[in-house]
């Protein structure tokens, strides 16, 4: 009897083991996944919300969220992934990208999700989370984009084209009141000039191109809107801003952050519009948006990676982007809810998505923050007339160039 009873637990315990080898991965087993941020504070109940919807729907799945301010999100997950204790799933710009991809600690998008899952976003949408021909985040919104902000009062329709918007400019700036204003030495902001002209800060091997024809007449084109006063001899980010705040700007460029400050000062004297073409080519200015990217660990951990898959599906979702729509005016990544009623009926928003459409997705790669560096003090030099453009455009190339070179 005793030799019967330990061949029946044997064969027992034998066929419980090829049944859970057989089975597939337990799917509601507990699971921890930590998720960094670094939103602004006036998101922080919206997410925390977000997350306990999903967990409720998921009890098996528990999502800890930590924010982190931006710089410090990226020094840190950096440091825990070389480590090998990074959180599973950090949201974060675009430009992340490019230095988490460079150092392996993030997982390729599409070994976490299919195709299908994809086509609901905009390409445009995709584009900016790209490096080296792979794609590395999923986008829960898509903007971060210029355009033509104008007051009705001082001018009530945007101009056509950049010509009309210079001589328009030029009519209105009497006394006080300023035609046309924009930050003047900043590159992100010459970055839609520049596309105008047909070049771009980096090739399609991410390698920066400043010295050719059309960085020179990029450059040469903002140099005349100085030397026209067609902008304010100075003008940074701080001086465009107050101009309009306080109902002194009759136009100027600026990004889709900045609408709910521009429609509380301004009210319904506000417009939108996109930034006119120049010459008949459109002002291209850089797009991107907040990215969900997962460290390359997960992908060792099927129930770990099965959880992080269901968590970006639900807070990239269109139902959660038409939430992120509604009560933060962030234009969607998804394809149809950039169709909604709550875009096409709204003149601001209808206004800020017909500018994305001239945007073109801001590069992630590494290189990107060599194009910066060597960008800026030569664009200032061309402003400031103590560099010509032709000599600008050969000095950021070879500063470029050098700064890639420490990358390698």
């Amino acid at each position: 009897m005793k030799k019967i009873s330990l061949y029946l637990i044997s064969a027992l315990l034998i066929v419980s083991f090829v049944l859970s080898a057989c089975a597939p991965a337990a799917s509601n087993q507990p699971v921890t996944i930590a998720f960094w941020e670094q939103e602004g504070e006036e998101v922080d109940v919206f997410l925390d919300q977000l997350i306990a919807e999903f967990q409720a729907a998921n009890p098996n799945i528990t999502v800890q969220r930590t924010h982190y301010e931006n710089e410090a999100l990226r020094d840190q997950f950096q440091t825990a992934a070389l480590a090998e204790a990074a959180p599973e799933v950090v949201r974060v710009p675009n430009d992340f990208a490019g230095p988490f991809s460079k150092l392996d600690i993030v997982a390729p998008v599409d070994e976490l999700f299919k195709k299908s899952f994809l086509d609901q976003f905009f390409d445009g949408a995709l584009g900016p989370a790209v490096v080296g021909g792979t794609l590395w985040g999923v986008p829960d919104n898509y903007g971060n984009h210029l355009m033509l902000i104008y007051n009705k009062d001082l001018i009530a329709e945007p101009p056509a084209t950049f010509e009309e918007l210079i001589t328009k400019a030029q009519e209105l700036t009497s006394g006080d009141i300023q035609g046309f204003a924009y930050n003047l030495n900043e590159p992100f902001w010459g970055a839609g000039f520049y596309g105008a002209f047909g070049g771009w800060p980096l090739d399609e091997n991410d390698k920066p191109q400043f010295n050719n024809q059309a960085f020179i007449d990029y450059l040469t084109f903002v140099k005349k809107l100085k030397d026209d006063g067609v902008v304010p001899q100075e003008c940074d980010y701080n001086c465009a801003d107050t101009l309009m705040k306080e109902g002194k700007a009759a136009m100027i460029i600026n990004g889709d952050w900045s609408l709910g400050d521009y429609s509380k000062a301004l009210g319904d004297k506000m417009g939108v519009a996109p930034v006119p073409p120049i010459n008949g080519k459109p002002y291209t200015e850089m797009t991107a948006g907040k990215y969900f990217m997962v460290y390359k660990g997960v992908l060792d951990d099927p129930a770990k990676k099965e959880a992080v898959v269901k968590f970006i599906t639900f807070m990239t979702s269109k139902e959660v982007q038409k939430r992120w729509l509604d009560e933060f005016k962030r234009l969607p990544s998804n394809k149809e809810i950039a169709k909604d009623p709550a875009i096409t009926n709204d003149p601001i928003l209808a206004g800020s998505m017909a500018a994305l459409a001239n945007g073109r997705g801001m590069p992630a790669a590494a290189e990107m923050r060599c194009a910066w560096d060597a960008w800026r003090p030569n664009l200032e030099g061309v402003m400031a007339g103590t560099l010509t453009p032709a000599d600008a455009a050969a000095a950021a190339q070879q500063a470029a160039d050098e700064c890639v070179a420490t990358l390698e």
